[in-house]
């Protein structure tokens, strides 16, 4: 096959998330949806002017897909910095396809005023790392991956925490039970905010409330239930987010933290705790969760739950 059967072209949701979708499963080590894809179309939408994205799809004569890239800014995000990402159908690599996508994504990047880019690869694909290393890449952070079955979790291991937590004033509830309100949600958006910044794989840009907002609103794995609280008075001090993936029956734990004020007194692992409870209650089979590597209190907490490592990934970085 020559570069002349190939065709690059934007992809249209509608019609091409589902095909996308089963080529990201194979890359991935978990499945993807095209309901997945549409939940990241929405991520910065009504965070202001300047958001930029673009997926292209790689196909032959055949109009199947052999790969894919992608081109994304977030207006809350530093100026000039891009995040891209390519992959390759692994039933077709090592024929130059994917230097064909990253250069068609650079090249867009350029156009678009970037000077640094970001990626990620998965540690445990060497060829993937330096396929990344020979564009220009640079490790810059390792991400853990990590489950837990919740048909084995050993609850009674974990006795009186929740109950000792509670009995020194930390009152625990969830964004639905706080009536799921606008104030409620801006209370919760600065707690993220917050946490998230404090987390070492942050890059110190967080979006503004309409767009996180807007994520909650369209998000699939989104529940108000999910979304677990520690609560002081009217203070929110602590947060555990949880999100249904549907398509594994599993929950993804996309953030737990508290307030800088409370730490030191176990509202992490008590809100761990209750995020397990809640995935069992929900009827999910395991928790997905991703922390960087140099974030020893929550991967001290994993370990003691019973998460078990899986695979992770390496967060890239160049200047251009």
């Amino acid at each position: 096959m020559s570069m002349a059967d190939l065709t690059l072209r934007t992809a249209v949701p509608d019609k091409d998330y589902p095909a996308l979708a089963m080529l990201l499963s194979k890359i991935w080590d978990e499945p993807t949806t095209a309901a997945d894809i549409h939940d990241w179309d929405q991520i910065g939408v009504g965070g202001g002017d300047g958001r930029f994205l673009t997926r292209i799809l790689l196909e032959n004569e055949q109009k199947e897909l052999l790969g894919y890239g992608t081109l994304r800014h977030q207006t809350y995000e530093e100026e000039g910095w891009f995040y891209i990402w390519v992959g390759v159908d692994p039933d077709f690599r090592c024929q130059g396809w994917g230097q064909l996508l990253y250069e068609k994504m650079a090249a867009l990047a350029v156009a678009n005023g970037a000077s640094e880019l970001g990626s990620d690869v998965l540690d445990n694909c060497p060829d993937c790392l330096r396929f990344a290393k020979k564009q220009g890449f640079n490790v810059d952070r390792h991400l853990y991956q990590a489950t837990i079955d919740l048909h084995k979790f050993e609850a009674h291991k974990f006795t009186g925490i929740i109950e000792a937590v509670e009995a020194a004033g930390i009152r625990f509830t969830s964004l639905a039970a706080e009536g799921d309100t606008e104030a409620a949600r801006r209370k919760l958006h600065a707690l993220n905010y917050q946490v998230a910044l404090d987390d070492p794989a942050s890059n110190g840009s967080f979006p503004a409330f309409a767009a996180f907002n807007n994520n909650w609103k369209r998000a699939s794995w989104f529940v108000p239930e999910g979304q677990l609280l520690a609560v002081v008075g009217d203070q929110y001090v602590g947060l555990s987010a949880v999100g249904y993936m549907q398509a594994t029956n599993s929950m993804v734990n996309l953030m737990t933290g508290v307030d800088k004020a409370y730490r030191g007194r176990k509202i992490a692992q008590a809100l761990k705790l209750k995020s397990i409870e809640f995935a069992q209650t929900y009827g999910a089979d395991y928790i997905l969760t991703h922390n960087d590597s140099q974030n020893a209190p929550i991967l001290a907490i994993n370990r003691k739950l019973g998460y078990r490592p899986k695979t992770g990934e390496y967060r890239l970085k160049m200047r251009i």
